[in-house]
């Protein structure tokens, strides 16, 4: 039963939407119809990590071409304060105004201990960029590529797929990278880029003392120290590099599409070009040399040719915008390029007719390509051992400004009868668990952080990195509006449930030992003893997703459920790709950020050779 104040702020709010609408409906009335159609070489449909590395690469790279870049959120200078903050991100990753809202649907399931019981998934928030800059702008800006066999396992799917291997892939990260580790030695330099416009740096201060005993205990059981997650090795313990620069967020739209906005030329100089309509197609006027962002753009559906019925032919782009609907098409050997993200994606395709049939008919949307579209949904699960510090030592753990509280990092591989991992565990160069370790009580619906104050908390917070467990999404409706159905299915397998419950049970025994049990006097909030029925119990009532969602439009033959082919090219169509984290074959081990950063850079060299080859 909603209050009577929440009504009034209801209708408030309804009747300044009326009054807006009907100053739309005055604007649409005085405005004198379109003549020309708006045209752009390439059509990128969101301004995330994916969208910000593609029109900075496409407009440098291929002479002459205009770009229009769609981003359904505001511009990242609107949440300028929180966002540049790295103490802050707990805010800005949960804010209205930056995020997308995702929630999943309840689950129920067999337990992964009795499988004669019944458990329950509970409903959990997704969190999604929805601002310029996407994720990148919102996240925790770990910056982490997952690991060499990641990228060897894509690339065993056919000889075409090799072009996706750990050392094509490198360069690609390399190629993206501008990492200002001071002074690296030549091990490092093998395996990162000084000259790419994503800015990564080490951490700006020393640890807390209570981390630095962290690490001392982890040496102790026979965890190995780790100075580059993202070298030769993954396992260890160690410090997270992230993407800021003199100690502040540094997003791919600041490294990126910042310097994509700085080309703005015509072509051919000698002709004019129309200012009534300066994106008219025709060779008797010049055409801008730029890219167009459009904020605040809410992509409908993609416009197909329906002159050529046989074909699938993607011609351009339906969408929302300032109370209005727009379309906007692409020149001729243009393309229209999805970085929507695993979610957005995979909506925006189904919303166009590509996908499951059975999902499409049932929203009545017709079905010009059956794919398995919202199919393989992958994240990560994460779960949280807090623990109360209860200190006896002058030190205090503090969170700075340029701290976002996850600097501490643990890889190891977890035991998969969910027994403590032994020494074998922490030397397995496969791991698949990151734990951070971190000086804020973090876990669902209570991450936050204390800036500049004294802090009474350690937590450790597990992560299951390499999943066997697959989800799926599906539309609710046909109404681009309204969000999809989301499942997770986090531990339907029962091996990922027992991962978890290892790496939780470690994290218990690291609590344990001097000095966390004695000097910090550390309580974790969790029962002395506990069966596994109860860790199952405590896990699916803790879990959150990190959240890296992917694999939603799978990159693979489509003879083995692949929805995009290994030039990113939709099954099925002309004109249509997918760039982002949703074509992942599978999860990388790690955060998801730089890996899509990479995948971007890759798909813009293969653009490139395409755009050039076509007549």
């Amino acid at each position: 039963m909603l209050s009577d104040f929440k009504m009034k702020e209801l209708n408030d709010d309804a009747e300044i939407r009326n009054l807006w609408l009907e100053g739309i409906h005055n604007l649409d009335q005085r405005q004198a119809p379109k003549k020309n159609k708006d045209f752009y070489d390439f059509i990128i449909v969101g301004a995330g990590t994916a969208g910000c590395v593609l029109a900075r690469e496409l407009i440098y790279n291929i002479p002459n071409i205009n770009i229009l870049v769609l981003e359904a959120g505001p511009p990242d200078i609107q949440v300028n304060d929180i966002m540049r903050s790295p103490c802050a991100f707990p805010s800005i990753i949960r804010t209205i105004e930056t995020d997308w809202g995702y929630f999943t649907e309840d689950q129920t399931m067999p337990s992964a201990v009795d499988p004669t019981k019944e458990v329950l998934n509970r409903r959990i928030h997704c969190a999604r960029g929805k601002v310029v800059g996407g994720c990148s702008t919102v996240n925790a800006m770990i910056y982490m590529r997952g690991q060499e066999a990641d990228y060897n396992l894509w690339a065993t799917q056919g000889p075409e797929y090799e072009i996706w291997d750990y050392n094509h892939c490198l360069e690609a990260f390399k190629a993206t990278e501008n990492n200002t580790r001071k002074n690296p030695d030549e091990e490092f330099k093998k395996y990162h880029g000084f000259n790419g416009l994503l800015y990564v740096q080490d951490k700006q201060n020393d640890f807390d003392d209570i981390l630095k005993d962290v690490i001392k205990i982890a040496k102790n059981l026979g965890i190995p120290y780790n100075n580059d997650f993202n070298g030769a090795r993954q396992n260890g313990i160690g410090e997270y590099q992230h993407t800021m620069k003199d100690g502040k967020r540094f997003s791919l739209a600041d490294g990126y599409l910042a310097d994509a906005l700085k080309k703005v030329e015509t072509y051919p100089p000698s002709k004019p070009f129309e200012l009534g309509s300066p994106h008219r197609l025709g060779d008797d006027v010049a055409k801008f040399v730029a890219v167009n962002v459009k904020c605040f753009s809410h992509m409908l559906n993609i416009i197909w040719d329906e002159e050529r019925k046989d074909e699938n032919v993607a011609i351009g782009v339906k969408y929302f915008y300032d109370g209005r609907v727009h379309e906007s098409f692409i020149a001729p050997k243009g393309e229209v390029i999805i970085c929507g993200g695993a979610i957005n994606s995979a909506q925006i395709l189904m919303l166009s007719g590509i996908g499951p049939k059975n999902n499409l008919e049932e929203n009545n949307i017709k079905v010009r390509k059956e794919l398995p579209v919202g199919q393989n949904l992958l994240d990560h699960p994460g779960c949280t051992i807090n623990a109360k510090v209860v200190s006896n030592s002058t030190s205090s753990p503090r969170m700075d400004y340029s701290s976002s509280g996850l600097e501490l990092g643990m890889f190891y591989k977890g035991d998969i009868t969910g027994k403590i991992p032994s020494q074998d565990n922490f030397l397995d160069e496969r791991p698949d668990i990151q734990c951070h370790a971190s000086t804020n009580s973090l876990g669902p619906g209570r991450t936050h952080a204390k800036s500049g104050k004294s802090n009474d908390a350690l937590a450790f917070v597990s992560t299951l990195n390499i999943p066997l467990s697959v989800g799926y999404l599906e539309l609710r409706s046909s109404n681009p509006f309204i969000h999809p159905r989301i499942f997770l299915n986090f531990y339907e397998k029962p091996e990922d449930l027992y991962l978890m419950m290892s790496s939780l049970k470690l994290s218990c025994e690291m609590l344990k030992q001097p000095p966390l049990s004695t000097v910090w006097g550390v309580e974790p909030n969790l029962d002395k003893e506990m069966s596994d029925e109860d860790w199952e119990k405590y896990i699916r009532k803790n879990t959150y997703s990190s959240p890296h969602p992917c694999s939603t439009v799978k990159m693979a033959p489509e003879s083995q459920g692949g929805c995009v082919n290994h030039r990113l090219q939709v099954y099925g169509t002309k004109n249509l790709r997918v760039v982002d984290a949703s074509i992942f074959p599978t999860i990388p081990a790690g955060n998801i950020n730089a890996p899509t950063a990479m995948v971007a850079w890759k798909a813009s060299r293969l653009i490139e050779e395409d755009y050039k080859n076509k007549s």
